[in-house]
């Protein structure tokens, strides 16, 4: 608990950092301030299971990128943590962890290129215990979660899940028509993946479903990826 409230701390002084120096109150320490706050924040955020979701390792390079409006940059700012500060608060309630959350972070946290897609499964989590919870975008990042993982490991950003899995010959037959069935389903609705508007009987146990599905495709991708490549050296 003292780690998540920590963690919030860290948030708070870093977000109130990058407002000020994006707005008028700009100094010649904030730079270095950034910095320091930075990597505490990306330790204290390791140890408590989370990937950074803030891309920008120094305060010139937010503000490069933060637009060109007041209202654009407190927006940026306060998206940044959004789904790290959900889940802490979450967390501190005590509400039940799903089942892989500490396997699959472990995994994504050992590849820097992995990282990213810890983000997008905490994404999907957090779809589940929003006020009002959105079931249809949870399945979407949990889904969106395992293609995102195959496009790193197989270094193919250009194709689609449906067309990764098979091009997996390293993996068991029956457990690629099962993703590719997952993706299938998904694909077929009149759904948020395609842009539909007509509500789809959808809750929480087939978010949740497809929460712990991602979870376990992504653990069972990433094992065979490192014994194919331990094999090969």
């Amino acid at each position: 608990m003292l780690l998540l409230q920590e963690i919030e701390c860290h948030i708070e002084k870093i977000k109130k950092l990058m407002i000020a120096y994006a707005t008028d109150g700009r100094t010649e320490s904030q730079p270095k301030e950034y910095q320091e706050l930075f990597i505490d924040l990306d330790v204290l955020l390791d140890k408590a299971g989370y990937s950074n979701p803030n891309e920008f390792k120094t305060i010139e390079a937010f503000y490069g990128a933060c637009g060109s409006t007041w209202a654009s940059r407190r927006k940026l700012v306060g998206e940044i943590y959004s789904d790290v500060i959900f889940d802490i608060g979450r967390r501190k309630r005590t509400a039940k962890e799903p089942r892989n959350w500490l396997i699959v972070n472990a995994l994504l946290n050992e590849n820097d290129q992995l990282t990213p897609i810890q983000n997008q499964w905490l994404k999907a989590k957090n779809f589940i215990y929003s006020t009002p919870p959105d079931y249809e975008n949870s399945i979407k990042e949990s889904i969106n979660s395992v293609e995102s993982c195959l496009k790193v490991l197989r270094n193919d950003k250009s194709s689609t899940l449906g067309q990764l899995i098979k091009k997996q010959s390293n993996l068991d037959a029956d457990i690629i028509k099962l993703i590719s069935s997952a993706y299938g389903m998904l694909s077929n609705k009149d759904f948020v993946r395609h842009g539909g508007t007509s509500p789809q009987p959808l809750n929480e146990a087939e978010a949740t479903f497809f929460l712990e599905f991602a979870a376990s495709a992504i653990i069972y991708l990433v094992a065979k990826s490192k014994a194919d490549s331990n094999s090969s050296k």
